[in-house]
């Protein structure tokens, strides 16, 4: 409905209604990925490009109605709505502050409903079932810094943890594949940026590991699966990044985890990206990513007026590549120096997790 109204309203403000992207960090970006691969891949028009940060199709379960069951009656019974006769018209009248003090314990996704979502995303994706726009996604370095369980100290903690972590519906085989792919081994575990074998004990003596597994799940592996889907259904303007430079007062252990990318891309240039002239490369960074966006929303590519090789990137970033099949590519963005890389590490286990969305309940 939202894009509706734009699509309809925009030209009054100044917009063109055929020259829209919508763009999402996290679970906006996750929303982004299921609208999509909404209405079984029907294209409205109601937007031209996607912009994905931290999330897509991927990541969030789906589980079936059933799943809430127990949820609905706990939170109707907490709340009073459950003798009402109406108790979704009695949730619908409750204040924000009531439902927040009910301290509800689930997370409302949404489901595969037969309406919105025709199938599963990975289903949907494999046919070619999504809206095919150009697209810029991306996600953190160390994403699993915040997708993980603490206090896990050995393979046997992590599997049991897996087993019900996020609801997901990892089989023990298939955790067990996971384990033998994500061996232990400190030095290239999140957060990357320490190749030491530091553990970090008081997290847990396997929390690195338990890191690269979490983050590749959740946020990772389905960024690079999304960018191989759509360039294989023939979308040519697929770009992706890995966003890598940790806030300027970041605590130890120093990383690039969820959501740090946020005030760069939004240009909060205001003292959140630290003080200058100290931190004037972040400041820099930030406006980089900004025209970076810019030419994306504008031109659906990344590299400023000139494209490429027109001598007309003045964005301050590297030229920025299409993503292909045969050479994937990812612009690093990091404030020591922006720099494209191929996009190949972790590929068996990043691979082996694209092969299982379902058991993620996507």
């Amino acid at each position: 409905m939202a894009m509706r109204w734009v699509h309809e309203n925009i030209a009054g403000f100044g917009g063109n209604p055929d020259q829209v992207t919508i763009w999402g960090e996290s679970a906006g970006a996750q929303s982004i990925g299921l609208h999509l691969h909404s209405y079984g891949g029907r294209n409205d028009n109601l937007y031209q490009a996607a912009i994905m940060e931290s999330g897509g199709p991927v990541g969030t379960n789906l589980s079936p109605l059933p799943f809430y069951s127990a949820a609905f009656e706990n939170l109707t019974r907490t709340v009073g709505c459950w003798t009402s006769k109406n108790q979704l018209g009695c949730l619908r009248n409750l204040t924000s502050t009531q439902l927040y003090d009910s301290h509800y314990s689930v997370v409302w996704n949404p489901i595969v409903d037969g309406d919105f979502l025709t199938a599963y995303p990975s289903t949907l994706a494999a046919n070619g079932s999504f809206v095919h726009v150009p697209i810029l996604t991306g996600a953190n370095s160390d994403e699993g810094v915040s997708f993980s369980a603490k206090g896990l100290d050995n393979s046997t903690a992590i599997a049991n943890n897996l087993l019900y972590w996020r609801n997901y519906a990892l089989s023990p085989p298939s955790i067990r594949t996971l384990l033998n792919l994500y061996p232990n081994n400190p030095s290239q575990e999140p957060p990357y940026r320490d190749t030491t074998n530091t553990t970090y004990p008081q997290n847990g003596l396997q929390w690195r590991r338990d890191a690269a597994i979490g983050g590749d799940l959740v946020i990772i592996a389905q960024r690079r699966k999304t960018c191989e889907e759509f360039v294989t259904h023939n979308i040519s303007n697929v770009y992706s990044y890995r966003f890598d430079t940790p806030l300027w007062n970041a605590s130890a252990p120093v990383s690039v985890p969820h959501f740090v990318n946020v005030v760069f891309s939004f240009q909060n240039i205001s003292g959140a990206l630290g003080p200058v002239p100290e931190y004037q490369s972040y400041k820099d960074l930030s406006t980089s990513i900004g025209r970076a966006y810019a030419s994306f929303v504008s031109t659906h590519q990344p590299n400023g007026p000139g494209g490429y090789g027109g001598g007309g990137n003045v964005t301050g970033l590297p030229t920025w590549p299409r993503y292909e099949l045969a050479a994937p590519k990812n612009m690093v963005l990091n404030s020591n120096g922006s720099f494209v890389e191929e996009d190949t590490w972790r590929r068996e286990g990043i691979a082996f997790i694209n092969s299982i969305s379902r058991e993620l309940l996507a």
